[in-house]
């Protein structure tokens, strides 16, 4: 998960529409509100099917995180306006309801929306495996509610609220998942640790969907064009240690491609940094210190 710049949409909307086109929908996103205040959860939702307006910021959205999904970095042909919290219905990670209305009075609230990837925002089984857990987010949004309270309607913040689900939106959340070799994802801090963010790694990992085999798959590929990209270096800086300027061409080239792989553009970038974090704590590596620096 990488961070995004949310309070960046209007700019990229407006880039797109016109200077006023984000004002121009959040007018009718106002509108399309105050209908619904004193609907019933079934008027909402058939409201809702012939009024998403929010899908008119799918095109700004995907500019945000260059075209990938917001929670995977999966590169996707298609994706979904997901409601961080769910607009119609919101289940704690036990099952039980904790708005058994939702949180509906944020469904045209832009502050709301992430940009989802299939993997993520619908339950589904990992097809290429035989476990039987269930991965996707679908309405659960889980609460921490012995160190906080659900929101009250109206509050666009909801900062009374302790969530467990990491948002990327918020810069912080976006280090505590971390990868492996194999692209397997796993919570940052340790249950004996940190265990309420060891919780919310575990779970954000659940219901993103992110130990589906296909993301594994290709997490495990960008770890090993890193250590190709390194292995070739090192051995090169070692025959040629006598060599100040080939040193520098090589080093310079390296930089770049480590740069390139870790732009927000490119798939799976945090992937690049949990390499670059582990190998360079090995003998012989410590110069990989120099790149996370860079990128």
């Amino acid at each position: 998960m990488r961070h995004i710049p949310i309070q960046n949409l209007q700019e990229e909307f407006d880039e797109m529409y016109g200077t006023g086109a984000f004002e121009s929908w959040k007018i009718k996103a106002s509108e399309h509100l105050e209908q619904i205040k004193s609907m019933n959860p079934d008027e909402r939702s058939n409201h809702w099917k012939k009024n998403n307006i929010w899908m008119d910021l799918y095109p700004a959205l995907s500019r945000l995180s260059g075209h990938k999904c917001w929670y995977s970095e999966k590169k996707e042909s298609e994706f979904s306006v997901d409601h961080f919290r769910p607009k119609a219905l919101s289940k704690n990670h036990d099952g039980n309801k904790i708005q058994e209305s939702g949180y509906w009075w944020l469904s045209y609230y832009w502050g709301n929306f992430r940009l989802a990837g299939n993997l993520v925002n619908l339950l589904r089984k990992d097809r290429f495996t035989d476990e039987e857990e269930v991965y996707g987010k679908g309405n659960f949004f889980p609460l921490d509610l012995e160190n906080g309270s659900k929101a009250q309607e109206g509050d666009l913040y909801c900062t009374i609220e302790s969530r467990l689900l990491l948002d990327p939106i918020v810069a912080s959340d976006t280090e505590k998942i971390s990868f492996d070799q194999n692209g397997e994802p796993y919570p940052s801090y340790s249950e004996g640790d940190d265990l309420k963010n060891y919780m919310r790694g575990k779970l954000s990992i659940k219901y993103y969907g992110l130990k589906h085999t296909p993301l594994t798959r290709e997490r495990a590929k960008i770890w090993v064009n890193c250590n190709n990209l390194v292995e070739l270096t090192n051995n090169y800086l070692k025959y040629n240690i006598n060599n100040p300027a080939l040193v520098t061409n090589k080093l310079d080239t390296c930089f770049e491609q480590f740069a390139e792989m870790a732009n927000f553009k490119s798939p799976f970038s945090m992937v690049v940094k949990n390499y670059l974090l582990f190998k360079c704590k090995e003998t012989n590596y410590e110069w990989l210190e120099k790149v996370l620096k860079v990128i």
